[in-house]
């Protein structure tokens, strides 16, 4: 007989991840059916909304060209928001592990199993004091230890119902620890055919653990890209328009135009369009990252696409967000925030002072 080296924590450890992850598993598989719900009736929103803007004869002619150009940039978000059930494709579902998970009970039933047999065959009669204890004998002294046990570590608690799994060959709810003294004498060995066999379940398992988190990282990298990929340029197409509709109406305001206000109510589109994309963001903790101008620099969350001089600003400070970032708000790939992109800036980057009074010297 070989005695016990962990191999019973071992598997029951694995267990326990197995079902977490499997937990994990199941919860993404709810996710993107949800999540084509309301990409469903997102679409139906923006669209309508679209729909229902129209240019008013009423607008000078020079008015409506700029308007059109402007309906012009929703059209093309509107067509990429057509596109977006077709990108999620809601028809593959999320891939699950194609072996199965042995669990502990089972193992223990085999075991069982397998001595019943060889006890049969050799006609011996097992010893009812050997590790093959009856239920009522592994209760008793599970009650009898159940003061004791109240305040043992958790894991030793389970570790030990699976050591009664393995030794009866049957699953029961767990009543008590049993203490490690006690599972010594409940079964304090194992045959190294035994042996093999849990150590081939444990191989086994960590098998199948590896694949269900093969399929929950693929489930996150799925997520990842339709944000970013298929939400996230639609709110680009709109922020740019609207900082051409923001010079539009301070062009028009200097100028007291006279169509000032029905602009500006025309154009509020792109706040109740933006409105429609972060509802669909917040509904799945994406928020999205929008620095301020005078913000320092931060490599992790800004990628800078470009430099500008500004004296009234200090180096790398930020003088122009060009696009928004975004942050998944829960944990994904092992982080609590996952920085699904970073914002697009421009950066200030002046001449050195001693520079500038260098080149003064020489235009002298």
């Amino acid at each position: 007989m070989i005695e016990k080296t962990g191999l019973v924590k071992e598997l029951l450890v694995l267990q326990q991840e197995y079902e977490g992850r499997q937990k994990e598993l199941e919860k993404w598989k709810a996710e993107f059916d949800r999540l084509s719900q309301e990409t469903e009736q997102f679409m139906f929103s923006f669209h309508e909304k679209y729909e229902q803007m129209t240019i008013d004869e009423e607008f000078t002619d020079e008015l409506k060209e700029k308007l059109e150009n402007r309906l012009e940039g929703i059209r093309l978000s509107d067509k990429s928001v057509s596109r977006l059930i077709r990108r999620l494709n809601p028809e593959k579902e999320i891939e699950t592990a194609t072996s199965e998970f042995i669990l502990s009970e089972n193992i223990g039933k085999q075991i069982n199993e397998n001595r019943q047999v060889d006890s049969e065959t050799e006609e011996v009669v097992p010893d009812p004091t050997s590790d093959l204890q009856n239920q009522d004998d592994v209760e008793m002294i599970a009650g009898e230890n159940h003061s004791d046990s109240l305040e043992g570590d958790e894991n030793n608690t389970q570790e030990d119902d699976i050591q009664n799994q393995l030794s009866e060959g049957v699953s029961t709810e767990k009543e008590a620890e049993v203490t490690e003294e006690t599972e010594e004498t409940v079964n304090p060995t194992y045959s190294e055919s035994e042996t093999a066999l849990l150590k081939e379940a444990i191989h086994s398992n960590q098998n199948v653990l590896q694949e269900v988190n093969e399929r929950i990282e693929a489930a996150e990298k799925r997520f990842v890209t339709f944000m970013e990929k298929g939400i996230a340029p639609i709110i680009d197409g709109l922020y740019s328009g609207s900082n051409y509709a923001n010079d539009l109406l301070v062009e028009l305001e200097q100028q007291n135009h006279e169509q000032f206000s029905k602009v500006k109510e025309w154009l509020t589109i792109y706040p109740r369009l933006m409105k429609d994309v972060e509802g669909l963001f917040n509904e799945f903790h994406v928020e999205l990252y929008i620095p301020q101008p005078q913000d320092t620099f931060d490599e992790y969350k800004h990628e800078p696409i470009g430099v500008v001089e500004d004296e009234e600003l200090e180096d790398e400070q930020i003088k122009e967000v060009v696009r928004y970032g975004l942050i998944y708000q829960k944990e994904l790939f092992n982080q609590s925030h996952f920085l699904i992109r970073p914002a697009q800036v421009i950066v200030v980057k002046n001449k050195s002072k001693d520079l500038v009074e260098e080149n003064r010297g020489n235009v002298e």
